[in-house]
């Protein structure tokens, strides 16, 4: 199944961060593509409290702030997100992102 970018349906999740959540048939995951430019979320940290979720870096480099520790991520370089994982992310990023279960905004949450 081919799925095309314009298939895609932009959200602007800050002034930041740009995502195109694309139309994943899976019941299983989900599959998008994001570009950070700043610091994300704006203040504070965020987690998905439902679902795992995976950044690959197409493009750029920056840092994730997680509980885990700080990491600096660039091209190529895959960082995992378990349930629940409190993070923030800074730099200049181009990713895919893929989600197990599927993404629901009503999981993301935003932490002060």
């Amino acid at each position: 199944m081919l799925i095309k970018k314009d298939q895609s349906e932009k959200h602007e999740n800050s002034p930041e961060c740009s995502v195109w959540e694309y139309p994943f048939p899976s019941k299983l995951m989900s599959f998008a593509t994001a570009k950070i430019t700043g610091r994300y979320p704006e203040k504070g940290k965020c987690t998905n409290t439902e679902c795992e979720e995976t950044y690959f870096v197409i493009e750029g480099k920056g840092t994730i702030h997680s509980e885990k520790g700080n990491f600096e991520i660039s091209e190529g370089d895959v960082y995992y997100f378990e349930k629940g994982e409190k993070y923030w992310v800074e730099g200049n990023l181009h990713l895919t992102l893929t989600n197990a279960p599927p993404f629901d905004p009503k999981q993301h949450k935003y932490l002060g």
